[in-house]
């Protein structure tokens, strides 16, 4: 294995996806960085537990951090003091502002490898996107930024549903709001695109991750001769056949979502940092 890598998830503002991205593409990026043994996962957060969701899941070590407390740039140096690749996912509101001086007052906001800035389509998504990319080029000019625009719904036409990150296609409205306008060139194609689908709500109700989901090799198809003809099951029989649904779609997710995404961070954080 390589060096180790550091992720954060983090946006200003509530409800855009932070703990969905952090670990539905952030641990398992890192889970299969790490040879397939699990990472360390923190949430920064004194109101939400949301990785208790993925109760289930192997792919990650996870432990709550308290921001409010005195010591929290000493916990943040003792994370990044140890050689380990690691996820931290960064609660909203004022959660955002006091870890960000934590890890400004610690120095650590210089050892991060790549954060990931979630947004969904409302024009305050974008604002509150372009405050945390200016907030984070203050802090560490060097940082690598990577947006995330969350449930999209038409690949093909993403810049009409995100006009808030690329500007009004039609030309109709300004652009002086678009999160582009305030991007460096360099960050211009920084995006990923995760494509909504029922598959991240069901995912939870299993306590897993779409990735782990995918990876799964159970023969449904034989678990569904088996119950069909037995009144008994019937619950049985409706389950198994919603795992073998999940287990179709989520291995074309894998596939046609999650592994572009997992190529584009290898290319930006093995990008060498610019002068």
């Amino acid at each position: 294995m390589s060096k180790s890598i550091k992720i954060l998830t983090l946006s200003s503002k509530g409800g855009v996806g932070k703990s969905t991205i952090a670990m539905q593409i952030a641990t398992p990026y890192l889970y299969r960085y790490n040879n397939n043994q699990p990472i360390k996962y923190y949430e920064f957060d004194d109101e939400n537990k949301d990785y208790l969701s993925f109760q289930n899941s192997k792919l990650s070590e996870r432990k709550s951090v308290e921001v409010s407390n005195e010591y929290l740039m000493d916990d943040i140096a003792e994370i990044f003091s140890q050689d380990k690749n690691v996820c931290i996912d960064i609660g909203g509101n004022k959660t955002t502002t006091l870890a960000l001086k934590a890890f400004h007052n610690s120095g650590m906001i210089n050892m991060v490898d790549l954060v990931m800035v979630p947004l969904l389509d409302g024009e305050q998504d974008g604002i509150n996107a372009s405050v945390i990319y200016n907030t984070l080029r203050h802090l560490n000019k060097k940082i690598k930024i990577l947006f995330v625009l969350n449930r999209v719904k038409n690949v093909e036409r993403v810049e009409y549903q995100f006009e808030n990150y690329f500007g009004d296609p039609r030309g109709i409205f300004s652009k002086k709001y678009a999160l582009k306008t305030y991007l460096e060139p360099k960050d211009f194609d920084n995006y990923i695109m995760i494509v909504d689908t029922d598959l991240m709500k069901y995912s939870r109700r299993f306590g897993l991750t779409i990735y782990e989901i995918a990876q799964e090799r159970e023969d449904y198809i034989e678990q569904i001769r088996e119950t069909m003809d037995d009144d008994s099951k019937e619950s049985d029989f409706k389950l198994i056949s919603f795992k073998n649904y999940m287990d179709i779609n989520s291995k074309e997710y894998y596939d046609d979502v999650l592994m572009p995404i997992f190529d584009k961070i290898d290319d930006i954080i093995t990008t060498p940092d610019e002068d």
